[in-house]
């Protein structure tokens, strides 16, 4: 009997030891454009599948809120639930300050490999509102929102890694990407002229707009891809429109970074989904 129970504390050890997970983490990117990161504690071949991903974000309630989300890791598409303070507190949930935003991504198979402590590009996302104070963190599972929601709130991060079954392998938000504090923000990231600039659509696929209040304050547009490689500079400009205009036709599917220069030496980046 003793022997019995000798083996079955070596083999729950064995377990944890051994225990495959994966962390969640809020990056700033800049402005108010964020994404969302996976951090495993384990390395991969490439045989890991992401199927189903979801999380909870906390924003203060009001105008602030979390928008255009766009997968990094696959081209299925995100998508965002809305749940302000006032239905939350019509339920007996939160103290009717904060609203919050139910991130998912729908089930399918999206193999890739990793290494350990790697930061996983899962979606990006923008915050509206420019706030200038309190912050944006993940609702916990065992907060009392959570809860009181039925689970329905909880992160989690389904994937076959033993290609046996699919299972939950989150564990918990990463220790100092958990949250992000808006005071942190210097006047220079919320205050330049360029941030009236606005694209559309993204993700894109033939044409992408760029839409200014003065074509003639824009000095070049710049696309590079993910790796760093400048493969588009553009420098003129129909000065008498407020939209400019790229074609995206010839670009391959992907993500690329759209950089704006100003005549004023400012610049801004957006990430585009290229479909």
């Amino acid at each position: 009997m003793k022997k019995n129970y000798i083996l079955t504390l070596i083999t729950l050890c064995s377990f944890f030891a051994y225990a495959q997970n994966y962390e969640l983490g809020i990056v700033h990117i800049s402005n108010y454009d964020f994404k969302i990161v996976a951090i495993p504690d384990f390395n991969s071949s490439g045989n890991t599948d992401a199927s189903d991903i979801g999380f909870t974000l906390v924003l203060p309630t009001g105008n602030v809120d979390a928008t255009n989300p766009t997968g990094l890791l696959t081209a299925r598409t995100w998508s965002i639930s809305q749940y302000d303070a006032t239905f939350l507190s019509g339920l007996g949930l939160g103290d009717g300050t904060k609203d919050v935003f139910l991130f998912n991504l729908p089930p399918g198979q999206s193999l890739f490999s990793h290494t350990s402590g790697q930061q996983i590009d899962l979606v990006s996302f923008t915050i509206t509102g420019s706030p200038t104070d309190d912050e944006v963190y993940f609702l916990l599972n065992n907060d009392p929102i959570a809860l009181g929601a039925g689970n329905v709130l909880d992160s989690f991060f389904n994937s076959n890694i033993d290609e046996t079954s699919t299972q939950d392998y989150f564990s918990n938000p990463a220790a100092g990407l958990d949250s992000f504090t808006f005071s942190t923000l210097s006047v220079s990231d919320v205050d330049k002229p360029l941030n009236d600039i606005s694209i559309y659509p993204n993700p894109v696929n033939d044409v992408l707009n760029i839409k200014c209040f003065n074509t003639s304050e824009i000095e070049a547009v710049k696309v590079h891809t993910m790796d760093g490689k400048l493969i588009h500079h553009y420098k003129e400009f129909n000065s008498h429109q407020s939209i400019i205009k790229l074609d995206t036709s010839t670009l391959s599917y992907g993500m690329y970074f759209i950089t704006i220069d100003s005549v004023n030496s400012e610049s801004i980046t957006f990430k585009v989904m290229v479909n």
